[in-house]
């Protein structure tokens, strides 16, 4: 595992971003915060534990699932993947490095979702601290799926619109703005093929606004494993 790698591109990829435009880590509290006003007036209030708590899942998994057409625009349009490959660094290492990245991206947005959630009397220092363990297991998750399907995208030409529709599907169907009591089990656990809905599920069992699943916290831990394995096995790393 070569850490200074990782550690250098969270800071190329991450850091340089959030401290050389602003508006980019601005934009990524926009729409998390939009949903929060909506779901506040549309519930009339009764919802918005479940907005804040989401809002810390929709910010890191819209992030991360960006990489699909940033880890697509570094292998095609900037050769960046190239370089990297002849440093001999692996798939799995630069995929941390980007999970990392996007970590130091969100974390404007998680410090004003912490100050939200103290101000809705939800904050207490092992729900934060638990809460910062499943969205840093959620970015490693989402990170490994995103890279899978960018690094299979062939042209640039509609990457931005494969990693929206990617980012969309992942981050707005799953309960992450609403009780997953609400959904039958079958599709639950159907959603949970997506690592944002056992995120989602266990983050609302830590903040107490639905009963604890406890097979979603090992699920999400085994999706980490799994995904990682799959994108070490099938992405396309060097070119034939």
């Amino acid at each position: 595992m070569r850490t200074n790698f990782i550690l250098s591109f969270m800071k190329f990829n991450g850091l340089s971003w959030i401290t050389k435009s602003p508006a980019s880590w601005i934009a990524n509290i926009v729409t998390p915060t939009c949903l929060l006003f909506v779901i506040y007036v549309l519930s009339a209030g009764k919802l918005m534990d479940f907005a804040v708590a989401g809002g810390f899942v929709a910010i890191v998994s819209t992030a991360t699932l960006v990489t699909t057409g940033e880890s697509a625009m570094f292998r095609l349009e900037f050769r960046l993947q190239d370089l990297i490959i002849a440093t001999r660094v692996g798939v799995v290492e630069y995929a941390l490095g980007f999970a990392f990245a996007s970590l130091v991206f969100c974390a404007p947005g998680i410090a004003f979702f912490s100050i939200i959630s103290i101000a809705f009397g939800l904050f207490s220092v092992w729900k934060l601290a638990a809460t910062f363990a499943v969205i840093f297991m959620l970015a490693l998750a989402t990170t490994s799926i995103a890279m899978l399907v960018g690094s299979r995208i062939r042209r640039t030409i509609g990457m931005w619109s494969i990693s929206g529709i990617v980012s969309a599907f992942m981050s707005l169907i799953p309960p992450t703005f609403y009780p997953y009591t609400e959904l039958p089990k079958t599709a639950l656990y159907l959603l949970a093929i997506s690592p944002v809905t056992p995120a989602a599920v266990t983050i609302q069992g830590i903040y107490g606004l639905a009963p604890m699943n406890y097979y979603m916290p090992v699920l999400l831990v085994l999706e980490v494993l799994v995904y990682m394995a799959i994108l070490r096995k099938f992405a396309k790393w060097r070119e034939e």
